[in-house]
């Protein structure tokens, strides 16, 4: 009977044992998680070329070295940093022209306009020819070929522009040529002006390399250098020279940080 009675005590405390094994299994432990969504903007490039000194009727019936306020600028309107540029236009044709006092020139093909800027006022006031506000540069110019032709200029701003930011003007009046009297009359004339940007950001060191040139001052870019990123725009926009007829066909720059000005993929 005593050992009848030890097996079944112990079975009995098998079965506790189990019982409470069972218990335990069946517990609700202390738990936690948590989880990041990463949310990314797609940046922008986009500018807004103005000209605020720009009237219409300075236009009309011009005269012979008259000057007239025209003052390109370019504020960024995007949402990324920017390098801009500006385009000008200037019609040419084969004319005969006067000096000063009246001599006669020979027959040229030459610009209608010159662009420049102007400092003082009143009769003080100064018109240099070819000149730029601060921060423009000529990076590049191609002279008309044939009477009815335009010449090109592009100017490249030296600095980055932020969100918001703007240019001074590139000049700020363009001047009719001495041109002698019954060559042109009653012609319309254009000036075709237009902006480009391409985004500032470079690789992750700051140190991207463009057609052989590198970018030793991001915020502040050398001639050379200007030229380069230039060259990184318009072998994006391969039918750049058709840019006069092709309003808004431009491509956006990649901003996606994947890739540099020169198209390399960022690592």
């Amino acid at each position: 009977m005593r050992k009848n009675g030890k097996r079944l005590m112990t079975t009995a405390a098998a079965c506790v044992m189990v019982g409470a094994m069972a218990l335990g299994g069946t517990m609700a432990y202390l738990t936690d998680n948590e989880a990041h969504v990463n949310t990314f903007t797609v940046g922008k490039v986009q500018i807004d070329l103005e000209e605020p000194g720009w009237d219409p009727e300075d236009g009309e019936d011009i005269v012979p070295n008259e000057e007239i306020e025209k003052d390109p600028k370019i504020e960024n309107t995007g949402t990324n940093l920017a390098y801009v540029f500006a385009e000008v236009k200037i019609p040419a044709a084969e004319v005969v022209t006067a000096e000063a006092d009246g001599t006669k020139n020979p027959s040229a093909l030459q610009d209608l306009f010159t662009y420049g800027t102007v400092r003082g006022s009143g009769d003080a006031k100064v018109y240099t020819a070819g000149g730029l506000n601060e921060g423009w540069y000529l990076i590049q110019s191609e002279k008309a070929q044939r009477s009815g032709e335009y010449s090109t200029y592009i100017f490249g701003h030296q600095k980055p522009l932020e969100k918001g930011e703007s240019t001074l003007s590139v000049f700020d009046q363009v001047k009719f040529i001495n041109l002698v009297e019954g060559q042109l009359d009653s012609q319309s004339l254009d000036i075709p002006v237009k902006g480009y940007a391409i985004q500032a950001e470079t690789s992750a060191d700051g140190t991207t390399t463009l057609n052989g040139v590198k970018l030793q001052n991001p915020a502040s870019l050398s001639e050379e250098e200007m030229k380069a990123v230039y060259q990184v725009f318009a072998s994006q926009n391969s039918t750049l020279e058709d840019l006069t007829s092709a309003e808004g066909e431009l491509k956006d720059a990649d901003t996606s940080g994947e890739k540099d000005l020169a198209g390399g993929t960022i690592s």
